[in-house]
């Protein structure tokens, strides 16, 4: 083989090395119950997600949330994350604590609703590394569909304060939600997931099954919902 071929291979091999594309197909279930109380909705769920093919536990995590509604459209959410990160080096499980803090806001254009949530995310690391801190930003697409199905589609993009300072990753997600009755519901979802500016490429094909159940309302959010309804009937 010609001297210049080899030295050419031999320079350019470290750059295709540092570019390579990691692939893995995933896979999140959580039960997730949630209560109203007045102007305040609490959640708690419980979620388990395998990575390496449907093969391998990635996390386990507990989550607490509460959302408060400011007005009709806008609303702010505070959530903690407990979570258990499987460590392929010894086998052995991560402990972390993550919070978020955020807002959404819904507009609907007829059957269209539009949904814009932004909230900023950091969770606790190895003492030899890090906090990562996230400003994560999402549009949501949805429609009523035969009145129990909610199909939807969205986009996702995370901004990294720390560390890189960059964008370094996003989701676009394509699912539908099914209420089987006003208390419970089922949340079908792909997402590809695209994580960049990193020594390697890595897309995720992320399938997830979600199972939510609403716990009934007080008697104050019921009396102000029928009277909201009495309304504008008149």
């Amino acid at each position: 083989m010609n001297k210049k071929i080899i030295i050419l291979i031999i320079i350019l091999f470290p750059l295709f090395t540092e570019s390579q594309v990691v692939s893995d197909a995933k896979l999140w279930t959580d039960v997730s119950i949630r209560k109203e109380v007045n102007d305040f909705e609490f959640s708690f769920e419980e979620a388990w997600r395998l990575d390496e093919n449907f093969t391998h536990t990635d996390k386990i995590f507990t989550e607490l949330g509460a959302e408060y509604k400011v007005i009709k459209a806008l609303s702010l959410d505070l959530g903690y994350r407990f979570s258990k990160e499987n460590k392929y080096e010894d086998k052995t499980y991560l402990i972390n604590h993550r919070i978020d803090f955020g807002a959404t806001y819904k507009y609907k254009i007829n059957n269209i609703k539009l949904a814009v949530k932004t909230k900023l995310q950091t969770k606790s690391a190895p003492s030899d590394d890090i906090n990562p801190t996230y400003w994560r930003n999402k549009l949501t697409i949805s429609t009523s569909f035969r009145e129990n199905f909610t199909p939807y589609l969205s986009y996702e993009f995370f901004y990294q304060f720390n560390d890189q300072q960059v964008i370094n990753r996003n989701r676009l997600s394509l699912g539908t939600k099914y209420d089987f009755n006003k208390k419970s519901s089922i949340n079908l979802f792909y997402t590809f997931e695209n994580r960049f500016n990193t020594n390697n490429l890595q897309y995720n094909h992320i399938w997830a099954i979600g199972y939510r159940y609403q716990l009934p309302k007080s008697k104050r959010k019921k009396q102000e919902e029928q009277s909201s309804e009495d309304v504008s009937t008149k």
